[in-house]
């Protein structure tokens, strides 16, 4: 599910502002961040993916910790979280306890929000993606009262949580541009772009951070080789735009 997901980040909740407080004006670099190293936290402890979502007044990572659709919420017989469960549940408290210090905000906002939008309060969100509907359905659930474990489901979320099911998942339309990007060292990589990408002033951010998406577009699926050389040439083009010292420009039809 890792690898499916970092293709198709738009499936991701969070994606386009249905996680949190509104005021969705799309994430950092138009891009997901899979695996985003948290200083101080292990490369077992961080999350799977990560928005940095642009607010209106706040900057709002969104951290996404997935697991198997194959696991049970609840155990059947004593109605008590799994434990598979209550250890992905933690995982989101190691990030609210990581987010908590002031000395962690400044890191993260110097590592992964951009330069005009680093005074913006930080205001972290926290996802579980975990297991099936089927467990809270009538013809498949192992639960003698299905309704009541749904609503103990639903009851158990704290503070700035949200939980899905693999079920809940649905591609979002205005996601359909946003490319994979995982944080290193030296800088950033960019792991994937979606077949449905657009090129535009949108893209700048992405571009200056990326100076070459070719190996990335040579393995992207349903996309025609023309498709590919014209979005190859359009980033030299928005490249040059974002980095230039030139601040107003006008869409003119050829994007």
């Amino acid at each position: 599910m890792q690898k499916f997901l970092e293709l198709h980040p738009c499936l991701l909740p969070g994606a386009a502002g249905n996680v949190g407080p509104g005021g969705h004006h799309g994430p950092s670099f138009s891009a997901m961040i899979r695996q985003p190293p948290l200083q101080g936290l292990g490369p077992t402890r961080v999350p799977d993916f990560m928005w940095v979502r642009l607010d209106t007044g706040a900057v709002r990572p969104i951290c996404i910790e997935i697991e198997s659709p194959e696991k049970a919420w609840f155990n059947p017989s004593t109605r008590t979280p799994t434990a598979s469960l209550t250890q992905a549940i933690d995982q989101l408290t190691e990030w609210k306890v990581w987010f908590d210090s002031p000395e962690n905000q400044l890191t993260f906002a110097k590592t992964y929000v951009a330069p005009q939008y680093v005074n913006r309060p930080i205001e972290p969100q926290f996802v579980l993606v975990y297991g099936r509907d089927a467990e809270f359905r009538a013809a498949s659930s192992p639960h003698t009262d299905f309704s009541y474990m749904r609503r103990k489901r639903d009851h158990m979320l704290r503070s700035h949580e949200h939980y899905f099911t693999y079920d809940q998942l649905t591609a979002e339309q205005e996601a359909g541009d946003y490319a994979t990007l995982t944080r290193e060292v030296d800088g950033w990589r960019l792991d994937s772009l979606p077949p449905t990408f657009t090129t535009g002033l949108s893209m700048t951010d992405l571009a200056v951070v990326i100076k070459d998406p070719s190996p990335v577009l040579s393995r992207t699926d349903l996309m025609s080789e023309e498709r590919r050389a014209y979005i190859a040439e359009r980033w030299k083009y928005w490249r040059q735009v974002a980095l230039s010292e030139h601040t107003y420009f006008m869409p003119v039809g050829r994007e």
